[in-house]
């Protein structure tokens, strides 16, 4: 099930609807509430100000089964969803500016400045355009509670009204809201600051980038890209015998090999939105990431380039977890049968990724 939701995530990415048909009717056969939290995810997480037409449709079907049954069914609802999230323009900043808060460091006396802001100043900061974005998405996430364990109810819809006041659109409100209902991360609060830091850049002209993506190597029965090297157990379990295959030190470690191969691999979408602070987000948010795992900073392309000239050694290394991890399975499931015994169920996923 973690590979499933996985390879239809980043099918969905990359426009790859035979992948993203697969894998999710297969996990809406076994796993339907795990199906639609993904969909609900991806909405948010990939699409968001891309498409927000798009992004609404996905959170409201994920949500609703009334939607669904008004639709023709799961089914029906599944096979709409995975046509028009594939075919939709991506944007990724929502979470590019999850790493910026998590990860990047903040100045204390900022930091302290923000803890200490009311709820009014907090409003204040994110309608100002002329304040750093930084400080506009902290004063956001803020005001949410969602970082401090200090959500509420009457937060959210504190924040959707200063979201509402500042021109956001209805629509994006309304499936943040729906999808704040149902998950505690940030992402509700960051997408909507998403689309206020790109205002300034609609009176350009809004273009789109396309990146003609290779013919992923197909592992087992699927594309290696489902092999998420974070969020997936063959994925790191990969990504480990990778990095000890060799018989001398290397010079990373595996979480930051997984953490840049993520980035490269796993995050990446057929066509992307493009607007002026889009890409110094992104940067920012990657930079993050690896700095966050103790990469040293004259070391990032370094640890781009190692891993491209070792790609041969990955390869080899997924389909020995992927076949690890299906003989466990099988085993798994013949000892259980032959004990007639229910099979475990799986620990919940983690949300993003």
């Amino acid at each position: 099930m973690y590979l499933l939701s996985s390879a239809l995530q980043k099918a969905i990415r990359r426009n790859d609807l035979a992948v993203a048909r697969r894998a999710g009717f297969q996990l809406l056969a076994v796993d339907p509430a795990r199906l639609w939290r993904r969909i609900m995810t991806v909405g948010l997480e990939d699409i968001g100000i891309g498409d927000t037409t798009v992004a609404t449709e996905l959170v409201s079907l994920a949500t609703l089964k009334a939607g669904r049954r008004v639709v023709g069914g799961d089914r029906a609802a599944l096979e709409a969803v995975l046509v028009r999230a594939c075919a939709a323009i991506k944007d990724r900043t929502g979470d590019h500016l999850a790493s910026v808060l998590h990860r990047e460091p903040i100045d204390a006396a900022d930091a302290a400045a923000l803890n200490r802001a009311s709820q009014n100043a907090l409003a204040a900061i994110i309608a100002s355009s002329q304040l750093p974005w930084t400080r506009r998405v902290r004063a956001a996430a803020l005001l949410s509670g969602r970082n401090s364990g200090r959500y509420s109810t009457a937060r959210t819809s504190t924040l959707s009204g200063v979201f509402a006041d500042l021109g956001v659109s209805d629509m994006l409100i309304a499936a943040c809201s729906a999808y704040a209902s149902r998950s505690r991360d940030p992402l509700s609060v960051l997408v909507p600051m998403a689309w206020l830091l790109s205002v300034p850049g609609r009176t350009k002209k809004t273009s789109v980038t396309v990146r003609s993506l290779p013919e992923p190597e197909i592992i087992g029965e699927w594309p290696a890209y489902a092999l998420d090297p974070l969020h997936t157990r063959s994925g790191r379990r990969a990504v480990d015998l990778w990095v000890r295959s060799y018989l001398t030190r290397q010079p990373f470690s595996s979480s930051q090999v997984a953490a840049a191969l993520w980035n490269g691999e796993s995050a990446a979408c057929d066509r992307t939105l493009a607007w002026p602070l889009a890409n110094e987000i992104r940067q920012r948010a990657h930079r993050a990431d690896l700095l966050f795992r103790g990469v040293p900073p004259d070391h990032l392309d370094e640890l781009g380039l190692w891993i491209v000239n070792n790609w041969p050694a990955l390869t080899c290394a997924r389909r020995a977890a992927l076949s690890s991890a299906i003989r466990g399975s099988v085993k798994l499931a013949e000892a259980s049968e032959q004990a007639n015994l229910p099979l475990p169920v799986p620990e919940r996923p983690q949300r993003r990724g």
